[in-house]
C-alpha cells in the first residue's frame, strides 16, 4: 500500500489515493472504481465463505459471484448479535495471525460483548486511509493534537499518530485523562494548528478557552468523530477557535475509518475501495433509492481477519451519489444523525441526544452535559447535569436552558402537554464524566 505523503486537496485527495492504490492515472474514473469494487467484492465474498465458519454455515448464500455491486443485496445480513454470539466464529484466519482484538458492548443489551479481530494488514489499511483523510485538512508541518485514546497499538489514536507522521505533520497526543483546562493549556503551549477528537470533548475545551482569561486560541481546522456532531456544536468550534470543522464517520466494525468530509461540507466521502455502503429500510431490509434516509449497512472489502458482509450498523444516514463540488467521484454519507432506536418515545416522537445537543450546545458556555430520563414517577423526568466553565458558572442562567428546551422539537411539545418534567443542575466541573460514549440514559 502507498504510505507516501498526501497533499491536501479536499475530497480529491481521497480519489488520488484510491487511484494510486489501483495503479491507474488520476483523475479516478467511475469505470475504474466500479470495476475494482466488483473484483474486490467478489474476492471478499469468496474469502468469507471459504475461511469463516460463520459465513460457511449460512444456507442462503448465493452460488454465483456478483456481476455488479448492486448484486450484493442478494447476500444475507450480518447482525451485531452475530458478532457477540461468535458461534460459529466469524474469524477468517488463524488466531496466530490476529494482531488486535476489540470487545464492544452490544447496544441496548446486557449480553456478551461484540468481538472484532484485525490482522496487521487490516490495521495498515486503516492507517493508510487516515493519512489520506487527514490530508484533506492537514498540511505538512502542521502540529496536530490527537484527543482520541492513544494508549493501545492499533487503536484510533495510535493509528492517527502513525498516519500524521506519514504526511509530515507532528502529532501531539492529548492524555485521555486530561480535563478541559489541561487540554486548553496543551493547545496553547504546543501552538496547535489542527485538532482531532470527539466533538463534546473539543466543545468543553473551546468554551473554557473563551472565558479563562488566557490568550485567544486560533486553530485552522478540527476533525470530529466518534459521535454525531450537530450544527450548533460545529458553529461553536468555528466561532470560538476559528476552526473549519470536518466530520468523520466510522466505527470499530469498519476498521475505525469510514468516510470524511471535504472542504465543501456536504457529506462524508466514503472509503469506497475498502467499504461498500448500502442504505436499507430498517423495517423491511430492502435497499432504498439513493438520497433516501435509512439504516447504514457496510460490507468490508479486503479485510482478512474478520470480513463483515452486509453488516447492519444501526446508524441513520443517506447516500448521495451525485458528484461533489470538490470534483471527487466518491459517494457520500449525509445526514448522519444518530442511531435507530436510540432515544425515548414521547407521544409519536422520539427524544434523542441529537435534539438535546442542538438545543444545549447552541447556548453560550454549555461545554458538556449528562442526560437521564427517569420513568419511575407518573410523568417521566429529564434530568440534566450541565458542565459550564468555572469562570462563568456562578452567573450562568439555568432559565435560559429551560427556555431553549421549551423551544426545541419534541421536548417543547412534551413539556407543554405535561408529558415530561425537567430537573436541571450545574456540576462542579468543566466537563461531565461519561461511561463510554455519550448517550441518553433511560432508567
Amino acid at each position: 500500500m502507498d504510505g507516501g505523503t498526501v497533499v491536501a486537496g479536499g475530497g480529491l485527495s481521497l480519489d488520488r489515493w484510491i487511484a494510486r492504490r489501483l495503479g491507474v492515472a488520476s483523475p479516478l474514473t467511475e469505470t475504474a472504481l466500479a470495476a475494482a469494487l466488483v473484483e474486490r467484492l467478489a474476492a471478499t465474498l469468496a474469502h468469507a465463505r471459504a475461511e469463516s465458519p460463520f459465513y460457511r454455515s449460512l444456507a442462503d448464500w448465493p452460488d454465483q459471484p456478483p456481476a455488479r455491486v448492486g448484486d450484493l443485496a442478494r447476500w444475507p445480513f450480518t447482525l451485531p448479535a452475530d458478532l457477540a454470539r461468535g458461534r460459529p466464529p466469524l474469524l477468517a484466519l488463524s488466531q496466530a495471525e490476529v494482531a488486535r482484538v476489540v470487545s464492544l458492548p452490544t447496544s441496548g443489551t446486557y449480553g456478551p460483548a461484540k468481538r472484532l479481530f484485525f490482522s496487521l494488514e487490516d490495521i495498515e489499511a486503516t492507517v493508510d486511509f487516515f493519512a489520506a483523510g487527514m490530508g484533506v485538512l492537514t498540511r505538512p508541518g502542521d502540529r496536530v493534537a490527537v484527543a482520541f485514546p492513544a494508549a493501545r497499538p492499533g487503536g484510533i489514536g495510535q493509528n492517527l499518530v502513525t498516519a500524521l507522521r506519514r504526511i509530515d505533520a507532528t502529532p501531539i497526543i492529548v492524555p485521555l485523562e486530561a480535563n478541559p483546562a489541561e487540554l486548553v493549556t496543551l493547545l496553547r503551549r504546543e501552538r496547535i494548528d489542527v485538532i482531532a477528537g470527539p466533538p463534546a470533548r473539543l466543545n468543553a475545551a473551546a468554551r473554557l478557552s473563551a472565558v479563562d482569561g488566557g490568550p485567544p486560541l486560533r486553530l485552522r481546522a478540527a476533525l470530529v468523530s466518534a459521535e454525531a456532531t450537530v450544527p450548533a456544536l460545529r458553529a461553536a468550534l468555528a466561532r470560538l477557535w476559528g476552526a473549519e470543522v470536518f466530520d468523520h464517520w466510522g466505527m470499530t466494525e469498519t476498521g475505525l475509518g469510514g468516510a470524511v468530509e471535504c472542504q465543501h461540507h456536504v457529506g462524508c466521502h466514503i472509503r469506497e475501495l475498502d467499504l461498500v455502503v448500502e442504505i436499507i429500510d430498517p423495517a423491511t431490509g430492502v435497499v432504498v433509492p439513493d438520497g433516501t434516509s435509512g439504516e447504514v449497512v457496510v460490507t468490508t472489502l479486503g479485510r482478512r481477519a474478520m470480513p463483515l458482509i452486509r453488516y447492519r450498523t444501526g446508524d441513520r444516514g443517506r447516500l448521495e451519489t451525485a458528484p461533489c463540488r470538490c470534483g471527487s467521484r466518491l459517494k457520500r454519507l449525509v445526514d448522519l444523525s444518530g442511531r435507530f432506536g436510540a432515544g425515548y418515545p414521547l407521544g409519536d416522537d422520539l427524544l434523542t441526544l441529537a435534539t438535546l445537543d442542538e438545543a444545549l450546545f447552541a447556548l453560550d458556555h454549555v461545554g458538556d452535559y449528562a442526560a437521564e430520563i427517569v420513568t419511575a414517577g407518573a410523568v417521566p423526568t429529564l434530568y440534566l447535569a450541565l458542565a459550564v466553565p468555572q469562570p462563568v458558572r456562578a452567573r450562568f442562567d439555568l432559565e435560559a436552558v429551560t427556555r431553549a428546551l421549551a423551544a426545541a422539537p419534541v421536548v417543547g411539545s412534551a413539556l407543554t402537554a405535561g408529558a415530561l418534567e425537567l430537573d436541571l443542575m450545574l456540576v462542579d466541573a468543566d466537563a461531565c464524566r461519561h461511561a463510554g460514549k455519550r448517550k441518553l440514559v433511560i432508567s
